[in-house]
């Protein structure tokens, strides 16, 4: 093993908000529209849309995990950042969201019966379509929920050299209701939905896509990113998704108390991206899950002071922070061959 630093390819942003709308048009469309694509059969007979860029002669590749809601088309703007760096991209719609089939006759209903099923979908992506491209170095880039199936995925043994972990969902942000009580009312509306219905239920407030005005999302302070986010969504209606069911938020909770409880026994290189004014996750919980990391494990902790939650959609200035943050962590990275 030689640990001689290396040099990661450094990542830059290549747009600003205000350019965006040109920018999809002028290179953003036309370079996914190259992207190759393809259909994964899970091991239950789902399909699965992944997708992904391989820049020649790379020897690094970055392995998008997205959140919740999410489609591929979302790191429409990233991916073209990293490839232009000369990382290759891949990326999978995780089951029942993005272009991937949906397990209920709603599909707009957030599903998934336990979070083990995104956590084998994922290694399966990995095995079967990443590591034939014979890459040297991998890191695992998650957001949010992709984050949550990163963190159990990689407890076991994986072929990533580190990870990126941005805005990660290892709780859920409750306000002003302690985390207890908010726990106790989910669990008790789960088990009224199952002694009461085989069919899963909304959650409470919980219902069919929508667009929300930009003065009321709580994942972007970026008026055009999120416009533009929008747009995508209009085009692409099949992607689109609502909000979540009672059997998701148990699947969460139950996968997200696992999560702090492996934290002592992690060992990947780990780098945190906390969106400090972020009101769907926890940051209470980002921070139980860090203190408790190994200090012979290099982690660290970058707090993005005003970004939401969706950082690689916030503003210039905080996105260039968060860019910031990962070229430096990648320089501090082992080689390992």
């Amino acid at each position: 093993m030689n640990t001689t630093a290396i040099a990661y390819p450094s990542i830059r942003p290549l747009f600003s908000a205000r350019e965006i709308s040109d920018g999809w048009l002028n290179q953003l469309k036309p370079f996914w529209q190259k992207m190759q694509s393809g259909v994964l059969t899970s091991a239950d007979n789902l399909q699965l849309r992944y997708y992904y860029h391989l820049v020649p002669n790379a020897q690094n590749a970055i392995v998008i995990s997205s959140g919740r809601m999410e489609m591929a088309l979302k790191y429409a703007e990233l991916c073209f950042e990293l490839t232009q760096a000369g990382y290759s991209v891949f990326l999978l719609d995780h089951r029942g969201q993005g272009l991937s089939q949906r397990e209920l006759s709603n599909p707009h209903k957030g599903y998934v019966a336990n979070f083990e099923l995104y956590q084998q979908d994922f290694a399966q992506f990995v095995q079967q379509i990443v590591l034939p491209s014979q890459h040297q170095r991998h890191i695992a880039l998650g957001h949010s929920m992709g984050c949550a199936i990163l963190a159990s995925y990689l407890q076991q043994p994986h072929p990533f050299q580190a990870a990126i972990l941005a805005s990660p969902m290892f709780g859920i942000y409750t306000g002003l209701v302690p985390t207890g009580i908010a726990t106790t009312i989910t669990r008790t509306f789960s088990a009224l939905n199952r002694a009461f219905s085989k069919t899963p239920w909304y959650f409470l407030a919980q219902g069919n896509y929508q667009e929300k005005a930009f003065r009321h999302n709580p994942l972007t302070s970026c008026q055009q990113r999120y416009q533009w986010v929008l747009q995508r969504y209009q085009e692409q209606p099949q992607s689109q998704l609502g909000g979540v069911t009672s059997v998701w938020i148990d699947a969460a909770i139950v996968a997200m108390n696992q999560i702090q409880q492996d934290a002592a026994k992690w060992h990947t290189p780990t780098l945190l991206l906390q969106a400090g004014a972020d009101k769907v996750v926890s940051n209470n919980a980002q921070n139980a899950w860090y203190q408790q990391l190994p200090s012979a494990v290099l982690h660290q902790k970058v707090i993005l002071a005003m970004a939401k939650h969706e950082i690689f959609i916030e503003q210039d200035h905080i996105r260039q922070k968060a860019i910031t943050a990962i070229n430096t962590f990648l320089a501090q990275l082992p080689s390992i061959r």
